[in-house]
């Protein structure tokens, strides 16, 4: 998949990834996401798939303490 970032051309690659994300004003970090990110300027890009799980994720969790999460591949 070709980047969609401005000025940049280059190829995303298929890489797991760790990403933080404000949900009911917690902080959590999610660990071993995958992800296409591009080589050169870093964007990255998850499935939808990939975005419902993680909303599923932070549902299940939002009222525990854990504000690390590991996405099971």
């Amino acid at each position: 998949m070709r980047c969609q970032s401005p000025g940049c051309t280059s190829e995303h690659e298929p890489q797991v990834i760790s990403h933080s994300v404000i949900y009911r004003q917690r902080r959590f970090v999610i660990h071993n996401l995958p992800a296409n990110v591009c080589p050169d300027c870093g964007a990255a890009v998850v499935t939808e798939e990939t975005t419902l799980r993680i909303g599923h994720l932070l549902d299940s969790q939002a009222h525990t303490e854990e504000v690390e999460l590991v996405f099971a591949v």
